[in-house]
């Protein structure tokens, strides 16, 4: 251990940072400049961001439950994108994906901080930041363009440090941030509210902002719910996203199942509740998850159980839906897992006084995540491109189907300003504008900006997508701007 004792813990901090951040950039921003990031959710969320940035409300064309006409703020209550619509001025399409990268660095340091307070040790904490950064939920979220989710969870670190130290004023802005990032965050925050009080128990003081983060969480959750999404629907859109069936069809129904039927509630943690099955995410995508999460640490929310608390709302939005996507261990739905079992792992492992045991346990653990997500990168993935999108490391993820020099010529052909339809993989290039469509739909679209890169038609199959184009180009009323081997840039007449 004594090269350990060698090691500079501000450089190693900083070396950790920096390696991490270049890779998260080769996934993410790679992913962004190759055209593998997709109209859900980027392109969405970037003209949400063009419109701040001019200071109007966004009224999103993307989403057909929206029609332009609807608020986007009663599909998701994310307020917090306000925050970074001067941004675009400066990085553009890329702006929401480096914010993301910028956060995620950002909640790692907060978890150092936070470990480096409890146990006094930098590299013991420098080695919680490397697990943190190496924990296969970060290269889902990145691997699966931006999401407001990913802010809220990566900063939760910052919570409990502020709290360690006793600072109410850091404490209730990380508190905001995450509010505002989306409204499932605040039933989340509830949980992890109480897990904090029954974390700090003995502790008068620090108890008590877990009852405050609880009450706040729940104060606001309802007026967002029950208010503030309602009346930026304005009567023209019920709230879209609870879907869960199993439990019943609405939240009150949901609670009566969770409480009446114990028994059943449990089994839906573990087993395929869609009628008839589903011959990808079956009931083996629950225990996928499962055991990644014990893999990568989960064992220590068994010992220290106030921590899966936290996550309690985390396993329910997961397993109850649906949507058999969300079972699984892709994309951004199990991000809300790093930073828990992170911080369950070290607090564990912090309760030696040997400062050795400490060191070799911690680095036992992070490689032990570290060849999870080795696995994660490794296995079948359900997004357009699968594994390609997050392999940084080999070189189908820096290549192409069609040349990116084909896909900007007809991006450079394309006027500003003027409404567009355009395949899903161009659409977050194209979002500054008040009307975009994702191919097919056309509707009003002055242009068709359309590609197969004989991968992905999406949402149509290779021979929907090229009936659809034959009859557009048949008949008659959309001029050819520019051909190209794999596209077209038609203008209507």
């Amino acid at each position: 251990m004594s090269a350990l004792n060698k090691i500079n813990p501000r450089w190693l901090v900083i070396g950790i940072i920096l390696f991490f951040g270049a890779v998260y950039c080769s996934i993410s921003l790679y992913n962004h400049y190759n055209f593998r990031t997709f109209a859900f959710d980027l392109g969405i969320k970037n003209q949400v961001l063009w419109d701040y940035a001019h200071g109007r409300m966004n009224y999103n064309t993307i989403m057909p439950e929206l029609g332009g006409k609807v608020n986007v703020l009663a599909n998701h209550f994310e307020p917090i994108l306000f925050l970074f619509a001067p941004l675009y001025y400066i990085f553009g399409s890329y702006t929401l994906l480096i914010v993301q990268i910028g956060f995620i660095l950002l909640g790692g340091y907060g978890a150092y901080k936070y470990i480096a307070e409890i146990s006094g040790d930098r590299v013991f904490a420098a080695l919680g930041m490397a697990m943190f950064y190496a924990t296969w939920g970060i290269f889902g979220a990145l691997s699966f363009d931006f999401h407001t989710n990913v802010l809220a969870a990566v900063i939760v670190p910052w919570l409990f440090f502020a709290i360690q130290r006793k600072k109410p004023l850091l404490w209730i802005l990380v508190l905001l941030l995450i509010l505002l990032c989306k409204e499932n965050m605040a039933l989340w925050m509830i949980f992890v509210g109480l897990g904090i009080f029954l974390h700090w128990i003995k502790d008068k003081k620090r108890r008590n902002f877990g009852l405050f983060t609880a009450g706040i969480s729940a104060l606001y959750f309802v007026v967002v719910m029950k208010y503030a999404m309602p009346f930026f629907s304005d009567g023209k859109l019920p709230y879209m996203h609870f879907k869960y069936a199993a439990l019943g069809s609405s939240w009150g129904e949901a609670m009566q199942t969770v409480f009446t039927r114990p028994g059943y509630t449990i089994r839906l943690l573990f087993e395929n509740h869609l009628p008839g099955g589903d011959l990808v995410f079956n009931d083996k995508a629950k225990w996928q998850l499962h055991t990644f999460v014990f893999l990568s640490g989960g064992i220590f929310l068994l010992l220290k159980p106030q921590f899966l608390v936290m996550l309690i709302p985390v396993y329910a939005q997961k397993m109850f839906s649906d949507d058999p996507v969300k079972w699984s261990i892709f994309q951004q739905y199990s991000i809300e897992f790093v930073p828990i079992i992170v911080l369950a792992t070290f607090t564990f492992i912090n309760r030696s006084e040997n400062a050795t045991v400490k060191i070799l346990a911690a680095l036992l653990i992070f490689l032990a995540s570290f060849d999870t997500s080795k696995e994660f990168l490794a296995v079948w993935k359900p997004q357009p491109y699968g594994m390609d999108l997050a392999n940084f490391y080999q070189r189908s993820h820096y290549k192409r189907e069609i040349s990116r020099k084909e896909v900007r010529d007809l991006l450079k052909a394309l006027p500003k300003k003027t409404s567009v339809s355009a395949t899903f993989y161009v659409l977050p290039h194209v979002a500054d504008r008040k009307k975009i469509y994702q191919f097919p739909d056309v509707r009003d679209a002055e242009y068709i900006l359309t590609l197969n890169d004989g991968i992905m038609t999406y949402p149509l199959d290779q021979q929907q997508y090229q009936l659809t184009v034959d009859s557009i180009l048949s008949t008659g009323r959309w001029k050819t701007e520019l051909k190209t081997d794999h596209g077209y840039l038609l203008k209507r007449q």
